[in-house]
């Protein structure tokens, strides 16, 4: 039996239990309109998994000759619940409506794997981090519909998880700043609203994060706010990917800087029932080298950075919220981590798959409460790179544990344009989930790559997740690649040795590879049943390591004058097949996503194109 995540404690028992259409679902007479809606989640999953549907009743006891899911509300841990199937009887037992909600996502899971035969067993489970979060970007190029953030707490919800951030620089329409968002699809007030107000019937708190210090690119690059930029001549210029992530901190020393932070806080921290806010205020790269550079020799960089956190953290907390910001910066100047206050929550995130203990250690050491925040491996990449995350999770659940944090942060982050879908993001949510709730858990990456393919996916064959991962480790060359490339190849004499460097053995040995799983993916359309969208984009980023591996064969031997016995596609025929591929791409993202910066990925790709044709010239 699969179950994710794995429960504290199961007995598998003899015997089994029949479902049948006039089975009852009967709400003990304490449960509440939590519960009822509970009930018709798992109604629902019946009717799509068994083709009936079950009548919902409430009832001061469940004697009755019919098979009956019983919803008992009795006494323990907020989150805990007990699940027994045996006799007539299916009861889910909790103390309150979360733990019936829980006990309800894990009998979907069963039904998911054994239809209407369920085996007898008995089910003792509670959480071990009270606090078990998914971090979602929204805001380095895909900004994803309501109905598709809806979707994304559905799916965390149904593993447990209990809190989601969304990542926000300039995605969402503040008033005033109507300059940095027009053209980026924002997200909306409302849309907020309504979002929250869905995370709380599924009980997931939906925690505002919002960058304040670093990582303010298109702010600090706009007409009315470059002023406030800590390097100089950071206004307009042609838009990079690169420079995006690196550059435009603000000027922590002019005060109209701590001004435009609180105008944003004021107008985004009403939006949500949390009572936490994430300031970000991560990678402030620039910080003591422009404007600021005076201050930061007299002062010292560390000091620089620990007094614009506080006043960011000072507001927040005026409006009686509790503040969590990132740890990385302060990590480097671990000795004024007692002058931060200590009601913050520092996110410790290290996403190396190999990540230390080190960050985890000395944040606890300081006695400043903290998350634990692993990745999914997805930025830059065509596809997720599933086993990367995989471990870099373990390991950092593993610290948590160690340094006792009170809870884990998996993030998920979009670098470039956030060219890879949400999907490949999933098994790396569901993994995390998973050990944030039970550390002791499976952790064997292949048994959780067979019951995510069932459970998830409800493919028998319990092969997806595994072919997946087979993908993702192939990408030799990929996104971050291409994108470098169009940047640096005319200007950055460094990339372009590493580029000579690249094995296209190695390369073509990743696109024989993609295209083989390609044709495994569409294969097992016949067995994927659930969130079966899924697999088509699985199948475009398939195609998409195909093609763009072929461009860098292409490149290797236009370019570099390397032996490259096979080019797999003829360089005119491949600019005609990235257009293709590019079109159907943006029919698969706009079928879950705004239009948002979608024309950022093509302006890659149709300057691939035209390198492509311009080779063709010339051979010609």
């Amino acid at each position: 039996m699969f179950l994710i995540p794995s429960p504290k404690k199961l007995e598998i028992k003899k015997g089994t239990l029949q479902l049948r259409r006039d089975s009852e679902i009967v709400l003990d007479y304490r449960c509440d309109f939590d519960d009822l809606n509970a009930a018709i989640l798992l109604q629902e999953e019946i009717e799509q998994r068994l083709g009936f549907k079950l009548v919902i009743n409430k009832s001061y006891d469940c004697n009755s000759n019919k098979i009956i899911i019983h919803f008992k509300k009795t006494i323990g841990p907020k989150e805990a619940y007990s699940l027994n199937i045996s006799g007539k009887c299916i009861e889910i037992s909790a103390a309150t409506s979360i733990g019936i909600f829980y006990g309800v996502q894990t009998l979907r899971q069963i039904v998911r794997q054994y239809g209407s035969i369920l085996n007898n067993l008995k089910i003792e489970d509670e959480p071990y981090f009270a606090n078990r979060g998914f971090y979602h970007d929204v805001t380095r190029g895909r900004v994803p519909t309501l109905k598709n953030l809806m979707e994304l707490v559905d799916r965390a919800s149904f593993y447990k998880i209990n809190q989601l951030q969304l990542y926000i620089e300039h995605t969402f329409a503040f008033k005033g700043m109507s300059e940095i968002w027009m053209d980026k699809d924002p997200l909306t007030a409302e849309e907020i609203l309504i979002l929250d107000q869905y995370c709380i019937k599924k009980h997931v708190e939906l925690i505002p994060s919002l960058s304040t210090f670093g990582h303010m690119y298109e702010v600090l690059r706009s007409k009315s706010f470059n002023k406030l930029c800590e390097l100089d001549n950071s206004e307009g210029g042609e838009y990079s990917f690169e420079n995006r992530m690196n550059s435009h901190t603000l000027d922590s020393t002019n005060e109209d800087s701590i001004k435009l932070v609180e105008k944003m806080l004021t107008q985004y921290m009403p939006l949500f029932s949390s009572n936490t806010f994430n300031i970000c205020c991560d990678e402030t790269f620039d910080l003591g080298k422009g404007k600021s550079k005076a201050k930061a020799d007299e002062v010292g960089v560390g000091r620089l950075y620990v007094d614009f956190l506080n006043k960011v953290i000072d507001i927040v907390q005026k409006k009686g919220k509790k503040v969590m910001f990132w740890g990385d910066v302060i990590l480097l100047h671990p000795e004024l981590l007692d002058d931060i206050s200590k009601d913050a929550i520092c996110l410790n995130w290290d996403y190396n798959e190999n990540a230390n203990e080190d960050g985890t250690k000395a944040i606890t050491e300081s006695g400043m409460e903290q998350y634990v925040c692993p990745g999914v491996w997805g930025w830059n990449q065509l596809v997720n790179k599933v086993d990367k995350g995989f471990e870099n999770i373990k390991r950092m659940v593993a610290y948590g544990v160690k340094y006792g944090a009170t809870g884990v942060l998996n993030t998920d982050w979009g670098d470039f344009g956030h060219i890879n879908f949400l999907s490949s993001s999933i098994p790396g949510m569901a993994y995390g989930a998973s050990l944030s709730w039970n550390p002791n858990g499976e952790k064997e990456f292949e048994n959780v790559f067979k019951g995510l393919s069932l459970i998830e996916y409800g493919d028998d064959s319990l092969t997806l997740v595994s072919l997946l991962n087979q993908l993702s480790k192939k990408q030799v060359v990929g996104w971050f690649e291409l994108v470098e490339w169009k940047e640096n190849h005319s200007k950055n004499l460094k990339f372009n040795e590493s580029l000579n460097k690249l094995d296209w053995e190695e390369i073509l040995d990743g696109y024989n590879l993609a295209c083989e799983i390609e044709t495994k993916f569409t294969t097992l359309s016949k067995k994927v049943c659930i969130n079966t969208f899924d697999l088509q984009e699985f199948i475009v980023s398939a195609r998409a390591i195909q093609l763009v591996d072929s461009f860098f064969l292409n490149l290797l031997k236009n370019e570099y004058g390397k032996d490259v016995k096979d080019t797999v596609f003829m360089p005119n025929d491949l600019a005609e097949n990235l257009e293709i591929w590019f079109c159907d791409y943006a029919k698969i993202w706009r079928a879950r996503n705004k239009e948002s910066e979608l024309y950022r990925i093509r302006e890659i790709i149709v300057y691939a194109c035209k390198y492509l044709r311009g080779i063709s010239s010339i051979t010609c």
